[in-house]
């Protein structure tokens, strides 16, 4: 059954949806002059390009080689980099809608070819578990971003058939999104993400294809959350969206673009299912949000720690994380709101938030970004050419030296006068040992030191934006 309305837009609520308003076709607006037509030139002329660029020198896009069998060499990246590609696959979509280009459609048509060659005969497709572990599927939900990252290939191939009519890229996401309900599906002991965004992307391919399965899968993961899953790992139950049933959050708390996501895809699902609970809790978090947990800007999180969003009130100027994605999500949210209430006090938010918490993170030329947006410079904060931690030296070839002691820095003038700690640091050898993003230190080969170099241990929450490198939590020892 066909339910799509055939709307050009990322969120096509279906005929029968509970929606008072109903979004425009982006193929019968044009914006002509102003700052967001610069904005668009700019995306279009710089920063797409860029992106292209920078998947190449990250290796993000090598590493699908390698998972389809056209290269060879070791994976690189985070965990959930294949998700990057994804995102600048739905970007390339909307603006090759927009207007035709040559040079995009190349760019769109290799990356939509690699990642089909990339996926797996059953339908899967990660590339972190097909080039270095097979045996990882499934096994890290917590912090293992694998429907997250379906989640944004389900995104990128909708964007793709409805702005362009090429299904090819679709036809990928939905092999991978049969398997993943023929996993997660009937198997409540299966769980879910740690990292919502699958909930948004479900719903949208039920809109797209009419296969109610996807919207079932959707609501299903959802009822899946606040009943401790992920009690004992690495942050509080909070930070997943873990800590209480989502039907009766009373408020929003935790990792700001886990929750933001999440309430963008549970809207959804209240727009085409009529969950009466589901619509209540989202005007409850709604209103915990807009009158004590976000910025001026819009911004939400003020949080380093865990990229969270804090207590009603706790919103510190300087300190503020206010992580740009997070200000995607809440207007992605937002949006979404707006349809199925018809209430302007959603499109205000969405405003002000589009007008300073989301365009701050990025440059005038489009070449340099922002991912956390502090309100207050007081230590040179400035934007990266890319994800800082793409840049400067593997940190996890560096450890302390135990024969040095630490030397009391004293203030450092970037920080504002905050404290540091000098430590001596040998660089080590690690080569052949790159097989895991999360690695036990006593499995460690023997130390290879083939150079000294020095630390800066500063403060943890003070450091987002200061300057374009890597930084770790935790210093190992060398032996």
């Amino acid at each position: 059954m066909e339910n799509y309305t055939g709307l050009v837009t990322s969120a096509a609520p279906t005929a029968a949806a509970r929606v008072r308003l109903r979004p425009v076709d982006a193929q019968g607006v044009a914006i002509r002059d102003g700052l967001l037509a610069d904005r668009q030139r700019v995306n279009r002329e710089v920063t797409l390009l860029r992106g292209a660029e920078e998947l190449e020198r990250a290796g993000t896009l090598d590493n699908l080689r390698i998972a389809a069998g056209r290269g060879s060499g070791e994976r690189r990246g985070m965990v959930f980099s294949d998700s990057d590609v994804y995102k600048w696959l739905e970007a390339l979509a909307w603006e090759r809608g927009r207007e035709p280009s040559d040079e995009l459609d190349r760019l769109a048509s290799e990356a939509v070819q690699l990642v089909a060659a990339a996926q797996a005969p059953d339908g899967y497709l990660n590339s972190w578990c097909q080039v270095i572990d097979p045996s990882w599927r499934w096994t890290d939900l917590e912090m293992g971003h694998e429907l997250y990252c379906a989640g944004h290939l389900i995104q990128a191939g909708i964007a793709t058939a409805r702005a362009t009519g090429d299904g090819s890229l679709l036809a990928v996401a939905r092999r991978f999104a049969d398997l993943i309900d023929d996993v997660f599906g009937n198997d409540p002991a299966r769980g879910t993400d740690g990292h919502p965004e699958i909930e948004v992307a479900l719903a949208e391919l039920y809109r797209q294809t009419g296969e109610t399965r996807y919207l079932k899968l959707a609501d299903t993961l959802t009822a899946r959350r606040g009943f401790g899953t992920f009690a004992g790992g690495r942050f509080d139950l909070d930070y997943y969206q873990d800590a209480e049933p989502v039907r009766d959050a009373r408020g929003i708390v935790g990792h700001a673009v886990r929750a933001l996501y999440l309430a963008a895809g549970v809207t959804d699902i209240y727009a085409e299912t009529g969950d009466e609970a589901l619509l209540a809790s989202m005007l409850r978090q709604w209103d915990d949000l807009a009158s004590a947990k976000s910025y001026l800007t819009g911004g939400v999180g003020s949080r380093h720690y865990g990229e969270a969003i804090g207590n009603a009130y706790e919103l510190p100027p300087d300190r503020a994380y206010c992580e740009t994605c997070a200000s995607i999500a809440s207007m992605m949210w937002n949006w979404r709101m707006l349809l199925v209430t018809g209430e302007s006090r959603f499109a205000d938010l969405f405003e002000r938030t589009l007008y300073n918490g989301f365009l701050s993170g990025l440059s005038l030329d489009g070449e340099s970004f922002f991912y956390a947006n502090p309100l207050q410079s007081r230590t040179g904060e400035h934007r990266h050419r890319w994800n800082p931690v793409a840049c400067g030296l593997d940190l996890a070839d560096v450890a302390a030296d135990p024969a040095a002691d630490p030397v009391d820095n004293g203030p450092v003038p970037q920080l504002g006068g905050l404290p540091g700690v000098t430590l001596t640091g040998v660089v080590r050898d690690l080569d052949g040992w790159r097989q895991s993003e999360y690695r036990d230190l006593r499995a460690l080969p023997a130390s290879t030191a083939a150079a000294t170099t020095q630390l800066l241990a500063v403060p943890y929450f003070a450091w987002a934006n200061r300057s374009a490198g890597a930084m770790r939590v935790w210093i190992p020892t060398a032996e």
